[in-house]
Parts: C-alpha cells; sequence; structure tokens
C-alpha cells in the first residue's frame, strides 16, 4: 500500500521574486520561499520577517472579549468562586495553566478542572458542572473546548453556573448560549488570524483582562513559555501569529523560573542550545500529553504550576515513565491494526481506513492514527470499543477535511468535533460498518489517485553554486518551523554523488559528498541507507534537500540534509496554474509578465505623475461626476488591510481594487490569484501594460466577465466599462485627483489605505526629491566611475542599490530623475542605453539646485503629495466626499 513519493517543485513567480528581493533587499531565493509560504504582498513579508510582539493584533477585535473579560473582572470584585475547565492534551493544559497563573496575579479565586479522558472524555460534561455548582462555584472559563457545549452549558445555566467559552475548533451550527464565546472562527468574528492554538486564545483573553485591571502592559509575556509550547503540540498553522508566539517563546523556555518547565526539558534530555520546534515536539508535548492519554492530565497542569524544584522532578519523572508506557501501548495496537489491515484485502483497499477494536487503549489511538496516516496515506479512523460503545480518533491528509467530511456522516455519530486535519468522535458499534461504508463513499471524489500519492514538495530548483554562507544563514530567517512553515526544502538536478559512505547506528544513514560543476558541498542522509545501490551504479541522480550551516571544530560551512534522490528525469515542475489556462486567466497569466528592466519602477506610485507628465495626465482624464452621494466604508485604522480586503470583497458583486504602483498591482494579483474563486474572475491593469492586452481586457470588461479589476489610478479604460459595485483604495493615495478619479469608478468607496502606510509611502516620497547631500554623495559615486577624460559608464541595477542605501523607497525612475538634474545643472551630460548609463562629467561647474526645473518640480511634488495625505487621514469620511478642491 505504500507508494513512491512525489516530488512536486513550486513553480517559480519571477516578477514577484523580482519585487520581493528588490524591495526587501533579500535574495531571490528567500522571496521565492516567501512566495511559496502564501506570503505575496510587502504588509505580508514585512509582518512575517519583522514578527514583532507589538504586532499581535489587540484582543478586542475578538467577538465577546469584552464581555468575558466583563464578567471575570465581575466575579474577581465580588470574590467568587471560578473554575477553569480545560483539555487533557497539551494545548489545553498549557491553557488552563496561563489563565489559571494570570486570574490569580489579579487577584481572583480560582481552580482548575481537567477532565479524564477514559472515564470522562473530551469536553464539558454536565456531572462535573454540577460537581462545580455544589462546591460553590459561579463562573466557569473553558480553555480549549466548549464550543460544542449547547447542551452542557444550558445545563449549567440551570445550575447558575455562568459559563466563558474560549475555543479555537470549528463552531458547530448551534452555538452555547454562554455568558461569551470567544473563539476566532466563528463567522461573525472581526479577528483577523483565525487559526490560534486554544492557549492562543487564553492568551488573547489574558491580554485583554490585564489591559482593563491596569496590569503592566508587557506583563502577559511572562507567559510566553507556555503559549509557545502549547501552540507548537497543537500543530497549528505556524504563520502569523502563531509564528511571533513561537519566535518570542521559545526563547524564553531556556533558564526560566518554572521549575515543573525545566525539570520537563532535563528529563527529555534536550539540551538548552539546541531547544527549537522539533524538540518541543517530539520531547516535550509526548511527556506532558502522557498523562492525559494514560492517566490523569491534571499531573501536567500541576507541574506547570509547581514552585518547588523538587517535587516538579518527581513530576516530571512520573510523565516519564507514562510516556514509556504509552510507547509501548502504541507500538502493540500500532501492531494490531497493521495485521488487521493486511489479513483483509477488501478493508486494504479502502481510501478512508476505519478500524475498530475493544483491545485498543483509547489514550494512544490518535498517535496510532496518525502514524497509519503517515505509512498508507490516507485518512484514518480508530476507534476503542467499550460495552457497545466507540470512542475514536481521526487524523488525515492534504486534500481531505475531516470536519466537513464526519459532518456529512453525522447521522452515524453521538458526537464530533475536530478540524480539517484531525478530529475525535463517538460512536455506537453497530453504526460503525454503515459508517465505513458512508465515509469511503464520500471519499470517491475528494480522494483521487494524485491525492492519494504522497508529496514531497520543494521550494525551488537550483545551483549548488547560489547556495553561498550568506544565502543559507539568510533563510534562517523563515524560522521557527513547523505546520504550515516548513524548513526549506530545495533541489539539484544531475549532481554527482562523488564520495559515500554508511554511517550511524547499523549503518542507517550515508555521509557523502555532492558536485554540481566546480562546487562541492558535504551531505548527510539520515535514514537513507536504502539509496547506497542507487548512488553506486548512477553518475549522476537528482536530490531533493533542506541547506544549512554546519560548523566543526570552528569552521562554518554549507552542509546539506538530503532527504531523497530519484533518477535523473523523473522531477518536473507543479504549475500553480493550469497549464493551459483559458479566457480570464490566460489573459491574467499573460497580464502578469513584465522584463526585468520595467520592474526597476515598478514600485514609483502612479500619483506621483499627476505633476509629471500633463500629457498623460490628459489621456486620462474622467468626469468631474457628483461623489458626495457615494456609500463610503472607512478601514483605514483597520489592524489588517490584507485581511480586511478578503472580506471586503466577499461580500460585493464587482469591485476595483485601486493600488498605488504596478508592483502592488502584481502583489494583489497574486494574492487573490492563490484563490480559485478569485483567479478565474480577475484582471490587472497598469501602465506598462501591452496595448493588445488592454484590448483583451476592454472586451472581457464589456461583456461583464470581469468582477475583479486590480489597478493603479489614472486607466486609461473606457469609464463606462468601470462602473463597479465597489471601488478599493487599498493604498494611501498621494493626490487629491488621484482619490477623486477612483472614487468616481464604483457606487460604493472602501477605504483600507491609511495610517499604517504613512511610513513606507513617506520612504517612496523622499526617494522622489533626494536632498543635497544625497545628491552630493551620487555625484561623488558617479565622478569616481569617470576616466580620465571625464567619462563613466554604470548600469542601472548597481545604481538602484546605492541610491537605496540613502533611499530605501528609490527606485529606477529615482535614477533617471536624479541624472537628469544633473544634465540641467550642467553638472554632466548623459545618454541612456538599454540598462547602462553612459555620462561625461563636466568639471569645475558650480551652480545651484534650484536652477533645475526637475529638481524644483520634485520638492513642490514631494510637498504635495505629504500635505494631501496628511489631509486624507485626518479627514473623516464626511469630509473627503466634501471636500474635492
Amino acid at each position: 500500500m505504500q507508494k513512491r513519493t512525489k516530488w512536486r517543485v513550486k513553480s517559480p513567480n519571477p516578477a514577484l521574486q523580482e519585487i520581493l528581493s528588490t524591495e526587501l533587499n533579500v535574495s531571490p531565493i528567500l522571496a521565492q520561499l516567501l512566495i511559496n509560504r502564501g506570503i505575496y504582498t510587502l504588509d505580508q513579508a514585512r509582518f512575517f520577517l519583522g514578527s514583532e510582539l507589538d504586532t499581535l493584533f489587540s484582543p478586542w477585535l475578538m467577538k465577546d472579549m469584552d464581555k468575558a473579560v466583563q464578567r471575570i473582572l465581575a466575579a474577581k470584585n465580588r470574590k467568587e468562586s471560578i473554575l477553569v475547565y480545560g483539555d487533557y492534551d497539551v494545548d489545553g493544559i498549557t491553557g488552563t495553566t496561563v489563565l489559571v497563573l494570570a486570574l490569580r496575579k489579579i487577584g481572583c479565586t480560582v481552580d482548575y478542572f481537567i477532565p479524564h479522558r477514559l472515564e470522562e472524555g473530551y469536553g464539558l460534561n454536565q456531572e462535573a458542572l454540577e460537581r462545580a455548582a455544589a462546591q460553590g462555584v459561579s463562573l466557569v472559563i473553558t480553555v480549549d473546548c466548549g464550543i460544542s457545549g449547547y447542551q452542557e452549558v444550558a445545563r449549567a445555566k440551570d445550575l447558575h453556573l455562568d459559563v466563558v467559552v474560549t475555543d479555537h475548533h470549528e463552531p458547530p451550527l448551534l452555538l452555547p448560549e454562554a455568558v461569551a464565546v470567544v473563539d476566532p472562527k466563528q463567522a461573525d468574528c472581526g479577528y483577523p488570524f483565525k487559526e490560534l492554538a486554544g492557549v492562543g486564545v487564553a492568551l488573547k483573553l489574558v491580554q485583554g483582562l490585564y489591559q482593563q485591571a491596569g496590569i503592566g502592559p508587557k506583563e502577559w509575556e511572562e507567559y510566553l513559555d507556555l503559549v509557545c509550547l502549547g501552540t507548537v503540540a497543537d500543530i497549528v498553522p505556524l504563520q502569523e501569529e502563531n509564528r511571533i508566539i513561537v519566535k518570542h517563546g521559545l526563547p524564553r523556555m531556556v533558564g526560566n523560573n518554572r521549575p515543573g518547565l525545566q525539570a520537563l526539558i532535563k528529563i527529555s534530555g534536550i539540551k538548552a542550545e539546541t531547544l527549537g520546534t522539533r524538540e518541543l515536539g517530539f520531547g516535550l508535548a509526548p511527556r506532558l500529553n502522557a498523562a492525559g492519554r494514560m492517566g490523569d492530565a491534571a499531573l501536567g497542569v500541576e507541574l506547570l504550576l509547581a514552585g518547588d524544584v523538587h517535587e516538579a522532578e518527581k513530576m516530571a519523572e512520573a510523565l516519564n515513565k507514562g510516556n514509556q508506557e504509552r510507547q509501548q501501548v502504541e507500538a502493540k495496537v500500532l501492531a494490531q491494526a497493521l495485521e488487521m489491515v493486511e489479513a483483509d484485502p477488501e478493508l486494504a483497499q479502502d481510501k478512508v481506513l476505519v478500524l475498530a477494536s475493544a483491545n485498543w487503549h483509547p489514550g494512544v489511538i490518535g498517535i496510532v492514527a496518525s502514524r497509519l496516516a503517515d505509512r498508507f496515506y490516507r485518512p484514518v479512523f480508530m476507534i476503542s470499543l467499550e460495552d457497545g460503545k466507540g470512542k475514536g480518533s481521526a487524523r488525515s491528509i492534504p486534500g481531505f477535511n475531516l470536519y466537513q467530511a464526519m459532518v456529512s456522516c453525522q447521522d452515524f455519530l453521538e458526537q464530533f468535533g475536530g478540524h480539517a486535519m484531525a478530529a475525535g468522535f463517538s460512536i455506537d458499534e453497530d453504526k460503525i460498518a454503515d459508517f465505513r461504508s458512508r465515509m469511503n463513499q464520500a471519499a470517491q471524489e475528494a480522494l483521487t489517485e494524485e491525492r492519494l500519492t504522497p508529496n514531497l514538495d520543494l521550494d525551488a530548483l537550483v545551483n549548488l553554486a547560489q547556495l553561498s554562507m550568506d544565502t543559507v544563514q539568510e533563510l534562517d530567517q523563515l524560522s521557527p518551523f513547523g505546520h504550515c512553515n516548513p524548513g526549506p526544502v530545495l533541489g539539484c538536478c544531475e549532481a554527482r554523488v562523488v564520495q559515500c559512505r554508511e554511517v550511524g547506528k547499523n549503518g542507517g544513514h550515508l555521509k557523502m559528498r555532492v558536485r554540481e560543476d566546480q562546487v562541492v558541498l558535504d551531505g548527510i542522509g539520515f535514514n537513507l541507507a536504502s539509496y547506497s545501490e542507487m548512488l553506486a551504479t548512477h553518475d549522476q541522480v537528482d536530490m531533493a534537500f533542506v541547506p544549512s550551516i554546519n560548523v566543526w571544530n570552528g569552521r562554518s560551512s554549507v552542509q546539506l540534509e538530503v532527504k531523497e534522490f530519484k533518477e535523473v528525469g523523473e522531477v518536473t515542475l507543479a504549475h500553480e496554474l493550469p497549464v493551459e489556462p483559458r479566457g480570464m486567466e490566460e489573459l491574467l497569466g499573460r497580464s502578469l509578465d513584465l522584463p526585468r528592466e520595467k520592474l526597476l519602477n515598478s514600485p514609483v506610485p502612479v500619483g506621483f505623475f499627476e505633476f509629471f507628465n500633463h500629457r498623460e495626465q490628459e489621456a486620462f482624464q474622467v468626469s468631474r461626476g457628483e461623489v458626495s452621494g457615494r456609500e463610503m466604508v472607512d478601514f483605514r485604522d483597520g489592524p489588517d488591510r490584507v485581511a480586511l480586503l478578503g472580506r471586503v470583497l466577499a461580500g460585493a458583486e464587482s469591485s476595483l481594487i485601486l493600488v498605488e504602483s504596478t508592483s502592488e498591482v502584481f502583489q494583489i494579483a497574486a494574492l487573490l490569484g492563490a484563490e480559485e474563486g478569485f483567479r478565474s474572475q480577475m484582471a490587472v491593469y497598469y501602465p506598462e501594460l501591452a496595448g493588445s492586452l488592454i484590448s483583451d481586457l476592454e472586451h472581457h470588461l464589456q461583456q461583464n466577465r470581469v468582477k475583479i479589476l486590480v489597478s493603479t489610478g489614472f486607466s486609461p479604460l473606457n469609464h463606462k466599462a468601470m462602473d463597479f459595485e465597489q471601488v478599493i483604495f487599498f493604498h494611501l493615495p498621494y493626490s487629491r485627483r488621484e482619490f477623486y478619479t477612483g472614487l468616481q469608478a464604483g457606487k460604493k468607496a472602501v477605504l483600507l489605505g491609511g495610517e499604517a502606510q504613512v511610513g513606507a509611502a513617506g520612504e517612496k516620497i523622499k526617494a522622489l526629491a533626494p536632498d543635497r547631500q544625497g545628491l552630493g554623495e551620487w555625484f561623488k559615486l558617479l565622478r569616481n566611475q569617470c576616466d580620465r577624460s571625464g567619462e563613466g559608464k554604470a548600469g542601472i541595477l548597481e545604481l538602484c542599490r546605492f541610491m537605496r542605501k540613502q533611499y530605501p523607497g528609490a527606485a529606477g525612475w529615482t535614477v533617471d530623475l536624479v541624472f537628469t538634474v544633473f544634465q540641467e545643472l550642467g553638472l554632466m551630460e548623459y545618454r541612456k542605453q538599454e540598462n547602462d548609463y553612459y555620462f561625461r562629467v563636466h568639471a569645475g561647474v558650480r551652480t545651484e539646485l534650484q536652477k533645475s526645473p526637475t529638481y524644483n518640480w520634485s520638492l513642490h511634488t514631494r510637498e504635495a503629495c505629504l500635505k494631501f495625505q496628511q489631509e486624507y487621514i485626518a479627514a473623516t469620511p464626511e469630509q473627503l466626499l466634501r471636500s474635492r478642491g
């Protein structure tokens, strides 16, 4: 049943790669790796590479956060007894610990409860709530559970128990009628990031509580170590806020003042200098999880709350023994499950494996399901039976959404919950056969042969010569690595393995030296000894690897951790877009292709040109129609304009997205083009677009096929064809006329660009008019490029790099502007030929900058743009509609 892995090399995006590489000053390889991880815009890239704590979203953006905080603070003031009700996995254990510590810090009377996996099962249960009420508890706060507890919360009401739900699982149709339901995945929750772990949602609650309670603005950061551990353990996407939490939480795990955490690290045999996401996921998490799988998960919370070193070490030892017991039980259940599949040919052919037995420990079936899903590469449902009832755990593969599949089969299930890749459920034993049949029917269409083939995704095919020390070290900016943010896997074709030997225990690994042309690098292949014969009989091979820096005896060098080998010729590109797109997608593909030299000017805001080329401006004239009656939606202070853009588009029949530059057209087109629903309805316009493509675009507009047009301002397209339901200002406009020209193209205006864009816009405006000192440095560079006769030559790429050191917002057009100023002042003559400038410097000339019309124009434009943007930021929507100047 095991299949050979198919390599999928992600299709490069040369234009966007060039834009990100230039704007971020990173290597093309790193730029492409960002694109491969769904990072298409400079906003996203700067957020990702910066990952600062102050970029976390406000907790008040989460639905019901205000209600939750008010109720908890009221309980504090009235000295009510609070119970934190958590889940028995690491996410629930760490989330419970965080909330208990935080509530105690603000003066609450608080205790905690973790249900026993085997005796009470997942989530809220009525017996536990009845005990809590009898003990005088009046407020229950859930962590990592509760979203599916409609009946249990109703029972709590009868018991005069208030419930605040904090969860991160998919909400069912019927939500619990709690005092507050805090879950970012609720359809009407405006929180921009939806993939927080349960402990992450608990942290947002702590942030809100601390703000209202007057606790220091950074005091919540003391819990980042615990939140990091729970986030990694729950295998949520390590992107956006999750990545920030883990990036800042990892360093806090070493040498912190939590005796329990330090004891757990010690018993796991993890060294402080090597502590990373892998060590958390495979070292610490299984030991904490063992408490819930094999016994009482409350021991995990006790350990993390422990203040005494000796007590912590005793508890860590107990958890370690529980983990060893779990490993033995798991191995036995795995062996029995494999025997079951091998003994039943019909079962072995199922696209979804549904296995059940009365001999299986319910605490390990989730792990075994994961092992089987990896081994057979198909979804697996494992069910532990007792007295005619089954407790189940499921794991999936990419392309098969477990939660949605279970919704379609819910008439067979008693309870279920989870997400796309992992879920839990309960089922009557006599319904399992029908459930298996229905689940496999549901999988027939979704699980094609291609989706049932395991893949190894390669970020790019490279030459070994590209892997310099600087480039490989730069790739570490992508860390920490984890789910949805894997370490970079690269490929090299037709390499030669010039040395190879088996190393390690039982000779299971390969140590090698690999050569391509004149470059030779060391390589290590863990568990790849089975390839020895292939390497001995093939002169050349294709290989997939992760590059890293190896330090040995004080010497650093590039090393390749080889993942797999293939025979030459087996590797093919797996395109993101259809191989032969038609209609709108064909137009989009042809439109998003610009030569590198034209991309040099792509960051220049089109709004600048209103002041520069009046002939061009006249070509873009549109009637100054009435705009006072327009509806205006103001998101200028929104926390994430990229996330807001998706929400705004989802609610409209047709949209014109106005962006500041050609560069931004490519970014937004790539962002939206990643969504199939958008891609087939989208087109783009920018000033460099070829005339034939403009004609095709006009035709599609007239046929009403374009539902989303991404465009710079001042478009020459027929204005009648641009009568969109809404016009979205993604950028911060640079001029009054730019704004009001765009405003007339839609029935409704949505403002996304605002204060957050002032800094980047300011850099571009500053580069538009270099000051006297900057021009002096520039002239000195050119003079040093000259021969004795005063003649020189310089390439535009070199000049752009120099200009960007002083003016990060500079583009190729800035270089043209500076040469023009110098020529107008009589300091030099120049001509441009393709990508090179030829110039002659005139020695001894003395003049004043104000004698250059271009310099004066640049100063005027800079001041006009700055003034308008200040007015735009300060104005209310009503003022913007009235003030047309």
